[in-house]
């Protein structure tokens, strides 16, 4: 029994030696393929059939682009071949594992890009129309378009902008202003080149379409003539610190005496203007406003014509209020000292006055009173009283309703005037006041 366990025991030990040897023929071998070889034969085969493809794809572009010329206005029955070109070009850099192109198809080359790159480039186009109904005590009825105002504003570079405002009047195109301005020279100052509406008091400055009322007052149209200052020259403005008030400026402009009150239409008659304004904040709800103003130059007729002015304008409005609670109250004086034929100066004082608040949301409500001396008869005077309803129904369309009772005592003429104006804009500048 015992000499059978040891030869048990020796058989068992030489097994196990046996399993355990490298190489020894006891050890099971795999008996299939072997998988990795399998896989590199896989990629392998998997390449041959991709570079097969791409070798195909190129050929069949160069196929491609060598019938592509076609004119465009003539693509005949190969009219197709672009957009089965861009299919192979985009099959093409999937199998290759590109991202897909951002390039427009061909044929359009950076199209977007480009059209955005050209808006950049054209100028912002904004019009406003004007019409007015009109009718008076004397029985005479009108419906008019007052004005059509067509005005261009661009930036030209990082130094200097341009605007261009074409008035159309009927059948008659006005250039209202056309200029090159630099506003950012040093020390505060900007330079305006061109024609322009002078910066004389404040309503002179605004174009027909933005005034509060449907007019000038009288006192502008009587000594400036019926489209009020409006010049060719250069003006000069400079943003002064604060020595007296919240903010300050002056104004100087030369121009070419073109006006009425000039009488001239080159640069033989210049005038030359100066204005300076101040500017106080009264507290969080209102703003207080005071301008002195001056031009002279020549008649056109050998004398001299000088007027001066100074305006006056105050401003109420409560922030948290601001939609329901306005009111404006502005008045301006001018003093016009003109040469007549005898070569003696003549002083006419005029002036006007207005006051407006805000009744609701939209809605205003203002009275306008009017004094002007007839600048060669300063003893004869024209008054006016306008009261008058404005309704904004929106940023884009005003309507009005104004009353006018004028006097003129030089023709001894009385006159009731019930107006109605539609003023309505499009474009980025929308009824503005400069």
């Amino acid at each position: 029994m015992s000499k059978n366990r040891k030869t048990a025991r020796s058989l068992s030990g030489a097994l196990l030696v046996g399993l355990l040897l490298p190489g020894s023929p006891l050890i099971a071998q795999p008996s299939g393929p072997d998988p990795v070889a399998e896989l590199r034969a896989e990629i392998a085969e998997i390449r041959r059939e991709y570079e097969d493809r791409l070798s195909r794809l190129e050929a069949r572009l160069a196929e491609l682009e060598g019938t592509s010329t076609l004119p465009a206005e003539a693509p005949g029955p190969d009219a197709s071949a672009g957009d089965e070109l861009d299919a192979l070009r985009a099959a093409a850099r999937a199998a290759a594992g590109e991202a897909p192109a951002t390039t427009p198809p061909t044929g359009a080359p950076d199209a977007e890009p480009r059209q955005r790159s050209l808006n950049l480039l054209n100028p912002e186009i904004s019009f406003t129309g004007n019409v007015l109904a009109s009718a008076t005590d004397a029985g005479r009825e009108d419906f008019e378009i007052q004005e059509i105002e067509i005005d261009l504003q661009a930036a030209l570079d990082p130094f200097s902008r341009t605007r261009l405002t074409l008035a159309i009047e009927g059948e008659e195109i006005d250039v209202e202003e056309g200029y090159v301005e630099y506003s950012s020279l040093p020390g505060g100052l900007e330079l305006t080149l061109g024609k322009f509406r002078q910066q004389f008091g404040v309503l002179n400055r605004q174009h027909l379409h933005a005034l509060p009322q449907v007019t000038y007052p009288a006192a502008l149209t009587t000594y400036f003539g019926e489209e009020a200052l409006a010049q060719t020259g250069v003006s000069l403005r400079w943003l002064l610190p604060k020595p007296w008030a919240s903010a300050n400026e002056i104004t100087l402009q030369v121009t070419d005496g073109g006006a009425e009150v000039f009488g001239g239409e080159d640069f033989e008659q210049l005038s030359v203007l100066a204005h300076v304004k101040s500017f106080w904040e009264t507290g969080q709800a209102s703003w207080f406003e005071w301008g002195l103003s001056g031009i002279a130059g020549g008649d056109g007729a050998g004398g001299d014509s000088r007027i001066w002015g100074t305006d006056l304008t105050y401003h109420w409005q409560p922030p948290e209020r601001a939609k329901y609670r306005e009111i404006t109250w502005r008045t301006e004086v001018l003093l016009s000292q003109r040469d007549d034929l005898f070569g003696r100066q003549v002083d006419a004082w005029g002036g006007y006055a207005y006051l407006e608040g805000l009744l609701r949301r939209n809605l205003y409500l203002g009275l306008r009173y009017d004094d002007v001396a007839d600048p060669f008869e300063p003893d004869f005077r024209r008054r006016g009283i306008v009261p008058y309803l404005t309704w904004w129904q929106s940023e884009f369309v005003r309507l009005r309703a104004e009353y006018q009772r004028l006097e003129d005592e030089l023709t001894d003429e009385e006159e009731d005037r019930f107006l109605l104006q539609l003023t309505w804009a499009a474009g980025p500048h929308k009824h503005e006041t400069y």
